[in-house]
């Protein structure tokens, strides 16, 4: 349905996405909202979070610690962050906002659950970063091997696709973690990382120093 008034055209579809045409531009909303920060070059990254039961205690503490302060480094690039949390199922926790305090309210609520299913939460990332353009990042962090139907084999499969559709990936992993594991599930080698559990918030926060510029298109070679 359309509807016109001074010049200006608002194209509606039953999702409530909407287009709005003036002389001045276009403007694109989704449920209501402008997502003009999504249609512009920048950067957008989700970090992808292991909350299987292995990541209990300190080390999801950790994770929310280092999430934080990768949200706020990547954000000085100019990357919005989002969140996803993953463990059997998978959930979209926020979607890339330069509002930390968003971030930083959704981090506190995680908790940890039960195995490693890490491909649908690779699978949901690469989906929703393949609608927007500028460069595109998946951060994955894990303790842990997945463990989720046909893994490893699944698993690097998802990400493979999302690397070829121009998406790059870093995996940072501790403990049962295999290092060959990340070096091929990331974008490039160096860019698969395995640190002692008590160093997971520094390795989280020091990645946001690994993203390419902001504006970069493609897979990097």
């Amino acid at each position: 349905m359309t509807s016109r008034d001074k010049g200006i055209q608002v194209i509606k579809s039953s999702t409530d996405e909407r287009a709005v045409i003036s002389k001045g531009g276009i403007e694109i909303r989704h449920i209501g909202k402008p997502v003009s920060s999504m249609m512009t070059e920048g950067g957008h990254v989700y970090l992808v979070v292991d909350c299987s039961a292995s990541m209990m205690g300190d080390k999801i503490r950790q994770a929310k610690s280092g999430a934080l302060d990768f949200a706020k480094g990547a954000l000085s690039k100019g990357y919005l962050t989002g969140l996803i949390r993953f463990d059997s199922s998978t959930k979209l926790i926020c979607e890339p906002d330069k509002n930390m305090s968003v971030l930083e309210k959704q981090l506190m609520k995680l908790q940890t659950g039960d195995t490693t299913h890490m491909a649908k939460a690779i699978s949901l990332a690469s989906n929703l970063l393949k609608r927007i353009p500028g460069t595109r990042v998946i951060v994955i962090v894990t303790d842990g091997m997945p463990n989720g139907p046909g893994d490893p084999s699944t698993t690097l499969r998802v990400a493979e696709e999302a690397k070829k559709s121009g998406i790059d990936i870093i995996a940072i992993g501790t403990d049962d973690a295999d290092q060959e594991f990340l070096k091929r599930l990331a974008s490039r080698k160096d860019l698969g990382i395995k640190v002692p559990s008590k160093h997971l918030q520094k390795a989280i926060t020091d990645s946001a120093s690994m993203l390419p510029p902001a504006g970069h298109l493609g897979p990097k070679s």
